[in-house]
């Protein structure tokens, strides 16, 4: 494909938010990725009442993965309202596709919202590692945009590194982590993606944890749990992402905290 690719705005046409908890924002990423899989997405960013995404495409198939996107949207959440008519623009050069997918992942800072520090409703954790569901969006970003580096990626957070952690803090800490690891909204239920997810839990928790503390946690029964337990080790790479996703988080509340915020979590 010759062209850079388009800038893809999808857009509520009333004042209603797009997303307002981290469930939400965790069916909005979902959404994403799955409606945009026909298509070489390279970023994406959700804010308020809009949703930027860039794309290695043309524009006409640009409005089509926005018309199916907004039709996933309404399916999953029901906005009571329309979506405004697609809106693209054609990138330039590759210094367009950088600002473009910049700018996608930068829309919380840009309208100065108070939720989603952690920035969920992006691409940004894909990128670094710290979520599984895009991890296909890393190769492909080192492919079709090389610029965007890794602290570009940690500047949008305002931290300066990012390590696997070597602990956690409680066990409702260690449970959000891995709800935004695996993008879940809860560990209820034995879908693929949920018993991946009390899999890594109960990896990293090892004998910290008793069996009813991981039951409570992972909602099931301390029989899953024993048989969890007995499991060969999850896949070192659900491991890693999960122990980045606890670093990034503790960074950003520390980081939040010495600047005055303490209401730092979602809606």
């Amino acid at each position: 494909m010759s062209q850079p690719g388009q800038h893809i705005r999808a857009r509520l046409e009333s004042d209603r938010l797009l997303h307002c908890s981290d469930a939400q924002r965790r069916s909005l990423v979902r959404a994403v990725y799955k409606t945009t899989a026909p298509w070489l997405l390279l970023a994406f960013g959700g804010a308020g009442h809009h949703l930027h995404l860039t794309a290695k495409t043309d524009h006409r198939e640009a409005g089509e993965l926005g018309r199916r996107l907004e039709i996933s949207l309404q399916k999953r959440h029901d906005y009571g309202t329309p979506f405004l008519r697609v809106h693209r623009t054609t990138l330039t050069d590759q210094r367009h596709v950088f600002s473009s997918c910049m700018y996608d992942m930068r829309q919380r800072e840009r309208h100065d919202l108070a939720s989603d520090p952690f920035l969920e409703a992006t691409s940004a954790p894909d990128l670094l590692g710290a979520r599984l569901i895009g991890a296909h969006l890393i190769p492909r970003v080192r492919e079709h945009v090389p610029e965007l580096r890794r602290r570009d990626l940690l500047r949008l957070y305002g931290i300066d590194d990012l390590q696997p952690a070597t602990g956690w803090n409680s066990p409702e800490e260690l449970l959000e982590a891995t709800l935004a690891t695996f993008t879940l909204g809860d560990l209820r239920g034995n879908t693929g993606d949920v018993v991946e997810a009390r899999h890594a839990l109960v990896h990293l928790a090892g004998s910290d944890l008793s069996q009813q503390e991981l039951a409570r946690s992972c909602s099931c029964s301390v029989r899953t749990i024993r048989r969890l337990q007995q499991a060969p080790p999850p896949p070192p790479h659900h491991i890693r992402a999960l122990r980045l996703q606890l670093d990034l988080r503790r960074r950003v509340r520390l980081r939040l905290a010495a600047e005055g915020h303490h209401d730092i979590g979602g809606v």
